[in-house]
Order: C-alpha cells, then structure tokens, then sequence
C-alpha cells in the first residue's frame, strides 16, 4: 500500500490543531454509549455485555489498525472512510459507498443528540408550565451546532475543549466510581449476575449491529491527523483512547446491569443513568448527571460537524464525489460540506426514534468497517497492515451480526438503511451533472479571504449580535430563575443547570463567530511579519553566499585560464628540450665513442693535446656527461608531469559535464601539492596510502571536482603541520590514505583520512559554513569547504561528511552519482 494511493490527492489543511485538540475529538467516541446502553440493557439485561464484551475488544484492535494505516497515510484527513478508499483503489463503487456510509453515521449523531437534549428539556417544562414544541427544540439544537461550525476549525476545537473535560471526566468517574462502589459496597451482587432472558441470536445481532455506532467510533482523532501540528502523537492518541473503552464499555455496562433494574422507562438515557448513580453520587445525582448528559451531546454533536464535512472533503479532493465539497475557507469552514451535513441531519429528525435513527445509519456504518477489515486483509504484508487473519475474522463475523441484526430491526428499515448511501450517491451524481452543464469549476483553495474593507464592515454586526445575545441570555436568565424561585420542587434547579450550559454553547459559538475572525486577523499578520523576516534573513543569505560563489568562480576563472596559459606556455618549450635531450645524448655517446677510438689508435697524444686532457678531466667528463643527460631528461619530465597535472587540475577545455576516471583527478591533485608533501611535517615527508577500487567512469564536472581534492589534501596538510609543530614525538608517522569504491551501482565514494588532530565535536557541525575557519588570521578564509560542500552537494547532487575523532584523525568522504541526470545537468547548465 502506498501512501498515497493511485488517485489520491493529499490533504491542503493548514495543520493549525494541537495535540490536545485532536486527543479531545478522539474522546469523543466514548460518550455515544450513552446513546446505545440503555436501550440494549432493556432488552437484552446480562446478555448485554455479549455485546459490550466483544464489542470493546474489536473497537480497541480497530484503533491499532486505524493507528497504523494513519502513519501510511499521514496526509489524508477524514480518518477511516478515506483510509478504505487507499487500501482498495481498484473498488471504488465499494470504498464509495462504505465511505458514504461511515459519513451519514456522523450525520446522525447530530440529530440523535439533538432528540436527547430536547426529551431532557421536556421531562423539565411541565412542572413550570412552559410548553415549547418539542420539534423546535430539536432544529434548534442542530442549527445551534452549527453556528460554531460555520465559524471555523478553531472555534470549532475551542469549544470542543471547554466541554471535554466535564463530558469525558464525568463518564469515566461514573464508571470508575460506581464500579469500585459495587465491589466494595456489595461484592456479590457485582460478582452474581442478575436473571435475564434467555440469550437470542436476534437480539444480540441486532444491539451489537446498533453497538457499533458506539463502540467502533473511538478513533475519529484519525479524521483531523491531515491538520494536526503533530500528526504521529494524534495517531498514538488513538492508543490512549483504546486504553479507555474497556473502562466505558464494559465497566459502565456492567454498572448499569445492576444498579438501574427497576425503572420506569429503561430506554430513557437521563433516568437510567440518574438510577443507576443514586447510591454512589446521592442527592448531587441529578444534578451531575444532567451535566453529563448535556455537555455530552453538546460535545458530540461539536465532533459530528466537525468529522462529517471533512470525510466529503476527502473524498473530493481524491475525486470519489463532486468537487465542490473539495473547498475549505482559509478559517477552516467546509461550507458545501457543512450545507449538506445540515440538510441530511434535518431529514433524520423526520424517522423521530433515536435507535431507529441509529440502526438505519448503522447499516451502512458497520458496511464500511466490513470493507475495512476485508481491504485490511486483502493488502495483508503490506506496510502498515496488521493482523489480517483477524481482520477476515472480524469481516466474517459482522457480515453475520449485519444480517441477522438487520432482520431483527425490520427488513424496511434494514432495506432502507442499505439504500441511504446510494441515495446520497445518486444526488451527488446529479451535483456533479448541473455542476458540469453550469460550468461550475470550484477552486481547491475554496474561498478567498474576505477583504479588509468587508472585515470593517462586519464589526458592527458582530458587536451588536455579542450585545443581543447578552441581552437576550440575561432575560431568560432572570425569567428562569423567577420561575425557579416560584415553584416546590427540585427539578428546576436542574433544568436552570440545562439552560446554563445551552446558553453557554450558544454564547461561545457567537464569541467565537465575533473574536476568533480578530484574533485570526492578528495571527495571520503576525506569521507574515514573521514570515517576511525571514524570508529576508533567506534572501541575504542567499545574496552572501551568491557574492563568495560568484567572487570565488571569478578567481578560479582567472586563476585557471592562467594556469591554463602557464602550462601551454611552459609545454612548448619544454618540449622541445626534452625532445632534443634525445638527440643531444645520442650525439654525445657518439663523440665519446670516438674520442675512445682516437686514444685506441693514438695512445700518445701531442704535448697541447695531452694538456687539454688533463684540464677537462676527459675520464670524469666522460663519466659524468651522461648522467647530467640523465638527469636533464629526468627533469624535463618532471615538468612535463607537472604541466599535464595543471592542465587536468584546472580542466579550462572540461567546463562542462564530463565523462572522466576520478583516479586521474586524484593524482594531478597530489602531483601539484608534492612539494608541501615532501617538505611537511618538519621535513619528513607524509606517506601516501592508496586504496584504489575498481572504479567505471564518473560523469562530473572534472576542474570542479579536483578543486574539491585539492581542498581537503590541503586542509589535511595544514593540520599536519600545525600537529607537527607542537609535538615532541618526531618518530610520529604522518600519513593521507586514500580510498575509493563503487556503490550499490550507482554511486561512488571517495574516502580521504589523515592521521593529523582531528577535529572537536563543537566544531564539526560548523565546517561547511561559509566564512567559519579555524586557522589563524592569513592562513584561511573559511570559504574552501564551504564552496567544496555546494559543489558535491548542490553541482553533483552527491553528499560530502566529516568523521573524526580527536587526537586521532579526520575523514573526509565523498558520494557522487556516475551518472548525472538530465533533470540535474539542465539545474546546473
């Protein structure tokens, strides 16, 4: 499985959440037992917790696995459906309507918290003699959620997190301290089950099928790891949510076996929950447990708006759906998503039922986790696929529960359930036909922020809408707490903790609607400033260091077409005595021949010829007048060395890329630096080692590369001197080794080591800066490395290292491609 998968599109959030904002998007699965608990408790009693059981085992090796194919795909925002959709490309009608299944499940989480919150409201109003439509309560609380939507991701989150710790720490302490109350206060009846029904493999599968809106929705943090400033530790927040399911699922499930028999009506969340805590929490009961349950639904549905919309952005961006729910606000405001989120939530309150809501949605909720474990399974062995037996296994048996569960709700609602994606489908289909026929062509960076004179203008409104709701909060306030005061019984003193935390999320999401566009406006102009600067810190240092190269390539410029014109100068004549030492030692063994023939034939030579003789020292002439030919011939081809050695050096005929032996680079480079060799360390000389593999031609740019050489062998030789001058051991042996090889095929390395005084940790971190250097004033100028480290990095796209040890020597290592290119030679041409 790739990363990206075969269409894929990644994800162009702004990654601006931060770790603890999606950890609290992941908790939010948690708190949609409430929803489903009751209702399996009533029906099933102990058989229950065959679901819970179960159930909370899978939902934990669900997050493992959504864990691991998250850190495959890290930019992919949407979670779950839009994983499906990159392990099994080649299905997409499939991985489409899984994906499409998955999104109306969060769809329904808005109206079904919603229906909680409106049948809390209206267990309080008879007895204050208020009357309110129970449907509007029900729009009002859906339109309410999304209020905060429509004012971004960060309001969004902002408000998630003043809701989390309540919602989340009341559930787990009801949980945890009923739990520990039980064992405690009464060890056998926590140990000893209650009389149920006889077990029902109808039942069962079909509050198992409704469980898994619950128990297998604790890994949303996945949706927001696209926008997350720190996506790897959002993905293992999904383990920390894991490390939580057994405690709400199980623990609370058993709770409420055994402490909520007896009521009135055990579908009802509020009063099972309110039964079930009484011997533990006493007369504070209600009161906590009406801010449980409403700051969980308010919680919920903030995530429900929040997870929704971004699922149908994916999907867009990856071309599975229309285009336009591929656009995002620069706020964070998935507009057409959010638009059709609302639309389908406003159908849902049209079924009325809370299960039924849920279980038509389910269905196509647990489809999706079907296709889930199969894709798991199809790509086992790839990376980021785990356990795949199991996950067949778990395919297997949720095929079963979806089937049987079906049935057991009803063949309509289960048929209608199957049919609601191929709607949602279908109408997309025909968005994307009226989109196309009106030439429509939605931009992906969505909407364009608003200008400054609209941002003016919206002040006013803004200001006057915060001061209107202050006004309005404040009457019914005083409203409330006059009808509080008014009426004998205790109930209202909970509905007055209702209407608190109702005008609390209201009051939020309009501070958020009228602050966080300021505080945005601030923000963004801070992190231009910010960003400014440093583009200008980039752009002068780019400009110093395009002045050193350019001052640089200047001076090898000169410098070379000199040693170029040097060498061709030196070359001619020197030619021509070495080509006439030939002769001129042909010609002399020719007249000493015939001198010995002359003393041969005329042993007494004249008296004149005799003192001649004697004062040429014609024996010692005729010795030594050879070897001074020798040693002439010797000569002019050590110049004739030198001369080729400066032309491969400054190769001013090779400027561009060339094919070359790098074995041939080296030795011209140690040719010119013989006499700093011979006469370093106090006049010993430093001993060469070469290492020579078996090298193929390099292509490169060969005056470039040998100045490269020619820097390191330098610098080797600089400290080897300055190490030699303060030692007292003169038996120390200085030496350079050399040693090339050939890499993987398609690389090679060139490795230069001295045995001079290394370098110090602090320093070599610093020693390709531009303009660092170590040596004293006169000796350096802190540009050799630097320029060596943009020529094999930057011109060869190779790598240069340093490893070194101190007191012990300093490596130098070189990797340069064999082939460059086309792409590489056409940046550097």
């Amino acid at each position: 499985m790739t990363a990206d998968g075969p269409i894929s599109t990644p994800s162009s959030l702004p990654r601006t959440l931060s770790l603890i904002e999606t950890l609290g998007f992941g908790l939010t699965g948690l708190l949609l037992w409430l929803s489903v608990a009751p209702g399996a408790h009533a029906e099933l009693g102990i058989q229950a917790m065959w679901v819970w059981i179960p159930g909370a085992l899978i939902g934990i090796l669900i997050n493992v696995q959504i864990q691991q194919l998250g850190q495959q795909l890290p930019n992919v925002a949407g979670g779950t459906p839009n994983y499906l959709t990159h392990l099994l490309p080649d299905m997409r009608w499939l991985t489409s309507y899984a994906a499409i299944g998955y999104f109306l499940s969060w769809v329904a989480v808005i109206p079904v918290n919603a229906i909680i919150l409106a049948e809390l409201i209206e267990t309080y109003l008879p007895p204050l003699d208020v009357a309110v439509p129970g449907i509007a309560l029900r729009i009002g609380f859906i339109l309410m959620a999304f209020v905060v939507a429509f004012s971004g991701t960060r309001s969004l989150s902002a408000l998630h997190l003043a809701f989390l710790m309540p919602a989340v720490g009341l559930l787990l302490l009801f949980c945890i301290q009923g739990s520990v109350w039980l064992l405690v206060s009464s060890p056998q009846g926590a140990i000893i089950a209650p009389a149920s029904p006889d077990f029902s493999i109808q039942g069962w599968a079909k509050w198992y099928l409704n469980g898994t809106y619950a128990f297998y929705a604790c890994e949303t943090a996945s949706a927001f790891v696209a926008d997350s400033k720190q996506p790897r530790f959002t993905l293992r927040s999904l383990l920390i949510v894991a490390s939580l399911i057994p405690i709400v699922y199980v623990a609370g499930s058993w709770l409420l076996l055994h402490l909520s028999a007896g009521i009135t009506d055990p579908t009802d969340t509020f009063l099972t929950l309110t039964t079930a805590a009484r011997p533990y929490w006493g007369v504070a009961t209600p009161l906590l447990i009406t801010f449980l349950v409403v700051s969980s639904c308010l919680l919920s549905m903030a995530t429900a708006v929040s997870i929704a919309p971004r699922v149908l952005y994916q999907l867009a961006r990856d071309q599975y759906i229309s285009a336009i729910f591929g656009r995002v606000s620069p706020q964070g405001v998935f507009g057409p998503g959010l638009g059709i989120t609302l639309l389908l939530s406003l159908i849902c309150l049209t079924w009325g039922n809370l299960h039924e809501i849920v279980m038509l949605t389910g269905v196509g909720w647990l489809i999706s986790f079907i296709t889930l474990h199969y894709g798991i399974w199809y790509k086992r062995g790839e990376a980021g696929v785990k356990l795949p037996w199991l996950a067949l296994a778990m395919a297997a048996m949720e095929i079963v529960v979806l089937a049987i569960g079906g049935w057991a709700w009803g063949i309509q609602n289960f048929g209608i359930g199957l049919l609601l994606p191929l709607a949602v489908i279908g109408s997309d289909a025909l968005i994307a036909k009226v989109m196309s026929k009106c030439q429509i062509h939605p931009s992906w960076q969505g909407f364009k922020r608003r200008s400054t004179s609209n941002f003016e203008n919206l002040i006013p409104i803004q200001i006057a809408t915060l001061v209107g709701f202050i006004s309005v909060a404040t009457i019914i306030g005083w409203s409330a707490s006059t009808v509080i005061a008014q009426a004998n019984t205790r109930q209202p003193i909970d509905f007055l903790v209702v209407l608190v935390l109702v005008l609390s999320f209201l009051g939020v999401a309009i501070a958020c609607w009228t602050i966080f566009p300021k505080m945005v406006a601030v923000n963004d102009a801070r992190k231009s400033a910010e960003a400014l600067g440093k583009q200008l810190e980039a752009t002068l240092q780019t400009l110093q260091q395009t002045q050193v190269q350019m001052i640089q390539r200047e001076k090898l410029s000169s410098l070379g077409a000199l040693v170029a014109g040097v060498a061709h100068e030196i070359n001619n004549p020197v030619s021509f005595i070495h080509g006439n030492l030939f002769h001129a030692e042909n010609y002399t063994h020719d007249l000493l021949m015939l001198v010995q023939l002359y003393q041969r034939h005329y042993p007494n030579p004249d008296r004149e010829i005799g003192t001649a003789i004697e004062a040429i020292d014609l024996d010692f002439l005729k010795d030594d007048l050879p070897k001074v030919l020798n040693s002439m011939t010797q000569g002019t081809e050590r110049i004739c060395e030198i001369v080729l050695s400066l032309r491969n050096f400054s190769r001013k005929d090779e400027a561009t890329c060339k094919t070359v032996d790098i074995h041939d680079g080296l030795e011209s480079t140690l040719s010119l630096l013989q006499y700093r060799i011979k006469a370093a360390s106090g006049g010993a000389e430093i001993k060469i080692t070469r290492d020579y593999g078996s090298l193929p031609p390099v292509e490169c740019y060969p005056s470039q590369l040998n100045q490269v050489f020619m820097n390191i062998f330098a610098n080797a030789v600089d400290a080897m001197e300055t190490a030699s001058e303060k030692r007292c051991n003169s038996e120390h042996l200085d030496q350079i080794k050399i040693s090339t090889r050939e890499l993987d095929g398609e690389r090679v390395e060139i490795a230069i080591a001295d045995t001079g005084p290394g370098i110090p940790d602090n320093v070599q971190p610093r020693i390709f800066e531009p303009f660092f250097t170590t040596k004293p004033v006169g000796k350096g100028t802190g540009i050799g490395m630097s320029i060596s480290y943009r020529i094999i990095t930057q011109r060869h796209q190779g790598q240069l290292s340093c490893k070194s040890t101190l007191g012990q020597g300093t490596t130098f290592i070189v990797q340069i491609p064999i082939q460059q290119t086309r792409a590489q030679l056409d940046s550097n041409g």
